[in-house]
């Protein structure tokens, strides 16, 4: 897959359009993948970049298998637009807005964390309570591969579980509504919404895959440009570096593509 850095001249053709968006999945791309989610924290050089394109660009977005006040209180930019659960609620005026009746499924989350509840015995898992959504996490487990056979199969036992939708991370399993909203989805009303012209993604796991989808989708338009930036590491999955149109190799990479980004936008053209 062709790296960022040796194809500068076409990404700086979609960063010259105007309006233009940036938009950044966090852990595992503006963020190193720590142990716990608590335990991870945006990079500061990345931090720093973003602050200052929020300043240029018309939009810079963070969007988030995590709650959008957590990812809004992780980040701290004033000015981004933060989207949280996997593209299901969006931070904006003080709070979080959801797509019409996802509110219906609280309970059903509520009542499939109860019945996992079990799943805490085996040393390393921990169950994530994100309001809409839940997270199992297991990475921390001395046989995760093994373990990630037994929530599966714990899941599929669980009738409130069944009736979510399942995505596999890694070292993860996300339950979700069974809702048609995705982090594709929400890529795509940020470019209606902002009327963007040209837009760069960054991401890093499966379900940065709808994202990227969601980019290419748009590019078929001719008054849209778009590239999906696929963020590299020992995990990432196969699936979506093929999905990819660059790479970056890791959270450094990154850091160094921003500053670049940086510089391209405040030069004159």
């Amino acid at each position: 897959m062709p790296y960022v850095f040796e194809h500068l001249n076409l990404i700086e053709e979609v960063i010259r359009r105007s309006p233009f968006g940036l938009i950044t999945d966090v852990d595992g791309t503006i963020s190193q993948i720590a142990p716990t989610p608590q335990q991870a924290s945006v990079s500061p050089l990345c931090h720093h970049y973003l602050s200052i394109l929020c300043k240029h660009l018309a939009l810079v977005a963070a969007i988030s298998g995590r709650p959008a006040a957590e990812v809004k209180d992780m980040i701290r930019i004033d000015g981004m637009v933060y989207i949280g659960n996997h593209g299901l609620e969006r931070w904006a005026e003080g709070h979080s807005e959801f797509p019409k009746n996802i509110q219906d499924y609280l309970k059903v989350v509520k009542d499939t964390i109860k019945e996992l509840t079990p799943l805490l015995t085996i040393k390393g898992v921990t169950i994530e309570d994100k309001g809409i959504t839940a997270t199992i996490h297991y990475r921390l487990c001395p046989e995760p591969q093994s373990v990630e056979k037994d929530i599966l199969a714990a899941i599929e036992d669980s009738p409130p579980a069944r009736s979510l939708r399942i995505i596999q991370e890694r070292m993860a399993i996300d339950l979700l509504p069974p809702v048609d909203v995705d982090k594709g989805m929400a890529i795509l009303d940020l470019i209606r919404g902002y009327n963007l012209q040209g837009c760069i993604y960054l991401g890093n796991d499966t379900t940065d895959i709808d994202a990227f989808r969601a980019i290419h989708t748009a590019s078929r338009d001719l008054n849209f440009q778009g590239f999906a930036i696929g963020i590299i590491t020992q995990e990432t999955p196969e699936k979506l570096i093929t999905e990819a149109d660059f790479t970056l190799n890791g959270v450094n990479d990154v850091e160094r593509f921003l500053k670049w980004m940086l510089q391209t936008v405040l030069q004159p053209n």
